[in-house]
């Protein structure tokens, strides 16, 4: 009897036991408990602060223009922009080795072939199409840049002139051929060449003979639109043909062409701001202000056909001043977000399809000296931070609105604050490449304001909205 008492006495004592750690396992525990034991020098806060950095119109004229995929020729007229013409040179090789020209012959004619891709501007405008023979030998492995004096490598009386009208088939046609006949004093030139020049093995003689030619159009008249035409420079996009008479016989033809990859082509602009019209137009009287002499630009803007760009410095004395108003230093704080904003400019008559996207940074170089100091520089270096997966610079076409990640580079702009006065960078567009070899995936990133004739207006320092720089960080709570 007493045994069956203490048998059901320890299992109702083990019953209540498991219950009572049932409840307890419900029950939220004080997980503030020991946080006054932690330091305070130990406990930070997310803090959100907007800089403003100093932005200018600049015209972005240091951008090799040499061996591009894709390449410009035509006029075409912006009310806010002005003027731009621009022509394409290039070099052509014989097609076949060792032509033989016979003893005597007669040229009948001579036709450059074109493709032209697309075209910005009015396809029923009459367009009248010049090209030169250029005077001066250009070589593939120069450096040239879109500015630069055309003339004085052209001779002045031009070998062909072209009315191009575009007159597409259907709608979706969107490619032309241009034939182009070209004075015959180009075939007699071809075709006299001596024998040895005319051997691929020693291409660099024929290069010395017959420089190239250059296609450009005249200047359209402010106030017509004009038509800016682009080529996608391939091998056969370019093609000339020499028809004449050998020894007495019937026409035959002989045939020389560019290839890309090995002969040498640039691109030569001209922009001419004072045509402008509009309300917004350019104004000259600032632009390449880098020295802020004068009032900052309320409106920036991004001009394709390496034209005008924003400039962005970063001063070494705006980011020591944001650090004495937090009373902080940069050892104290941990980065955790930069965006660098941009607010697009509408206006009447703006077309969406221009807009330039995505936006990304270019580093152009870092003054030692000065503020102000002119740093000259080979070209233009995409920045790390193009690469990545995370960068932005897309149009948010709801708020129109830019917005780039520049967390990385601003990280380090902090870590090498003391070695130069300031961080200068160029706004434009860009497309990224991937190469895929042997040795793995590689992607590139390249400034694309070449061949297409963007016009993104941007608002600038001085407008209600001006650019900014939106930085994240964490701080210590004291």
């Amino acid at each position: 009897m007493i045994k069956n008492i203490i048998k059901r006495t320890k299992k109702s004592f083990f019953s209540i036991l498991i219950l009572i750690l049932f409840f307890a396992s419900c029950t939220d525990v004080d997980k503030t408990i020991g946080v006054d034991m932690v330091p305070d020098e130990e406990q930070f806060m997310l803090v959100t602060d907007t800089l403003y950095p100093a932005v200018y119109n600049v015209t972005l004229d240091s951008v090799m223009t040499m061996n591009l995929q894709y390449n410009s020729f035509g006029s075409y007229y912006d009310p806010i922009l002005g003027t731009t013409t621009a022509g394409l040179a290039f070099q052509i090789a014989p097609t076949t080795d060792s032509m033989d020209f016979g003893t005597t012959h007669t040229v009948d004619s001579v036709i450059l072939d074109i493709v032209v891709t697309d075209r910005t501007g009015e396809d029923a405008y009459d367009q009248t199409l010049k090209v030169y023979e250029l005077n001066k030998q250009i070589y593939y492995d120069s450096v040239y840049y879109p500015v630069r004096n055309i003339n004085s490598m052209i001779n002045p009386t031009p070998v062909a002139t072209k009315q191009y009208v575009r007159t597409p088939k259907d709608r979706w046609e969107t490619s032309d051929t241009l034939k182009i006949h070209l004075d015959n004093s180009i075939g007699e030139k071809l075709v006299s060449a001596p024998a040895d020049v005319m051997l691929y093995d020693s291409i660099s003689s024929f290069y010395e003979y017959f420089n190239g030619l250059y296609i450009t159009a005249d200047n359209v008249t402010p106030g017509i639109t004009g038509r800016m035409n682009r080529m996608a420079l391939n091998t056969l996009d370019i093609n000339l043909s020499v028809y004449y008479k050998r020894d007495g016989e019937d026409t035959v033809a002989a045939y020389w062409h560019y290839s890309s990859g090995y002969m040498a082509s640039f691109t030569a602009v001209q922009h001419d701001y004072t045509t402008a019209t509009h309300s917004l137009k350019v104004n000259t009287a600032t632009l390449n202000d880098t020295a802020q002499t004068a009032t900052l630009d309320s409106t920036l803007y991004i001009q394709g056909l390496f034209g005008i760009t924003p400039m962005i410095k970063i001063r070494k004395n705006d980011i020591q001043n944001w650090f004495v108003s937090k009373n902080m230093n940069k050892e104290q704080i941990a980065i955790s977000r930069v965006l660098l904003e941009f607010d697009a400019e509408r206006f009447e008559g703006y077309e969406p399809d221009r807009l330039a996207t995505p936006l990304g940074l270019f580093y152009r170089s870092i003054q030692k000296t000065s503020d102000t100091a002119t740093v000259s520089y080979p070209g233009l270096t995409s920045i790390t931070e193009l690469n990545s997966t995370l960068f932005g610079g897309a149009l948010n076409r709801t708020l129109y609105k830019y917005s780039m990640k520049i967390t990385y580079d601003f990280t380090n702009m902090l870590k090498n604050m003391e070695k130069s006065n300031s961080a200068v960078m160029y706004v434009s567009p860009y497309t990224q490449i991937t190469s895929t070899s042997y040795y793995g995936t590689t992607s590139y990133s390249y400034i694309e304001n070449q061949a297409y004739l963007y016009q993104t207006l941007l608002k600038g320092s001085s407008s209600s909205r001006p650019p900014r720089l939106i930085i994240t960080y964490a701080k210590p709570r004291y």
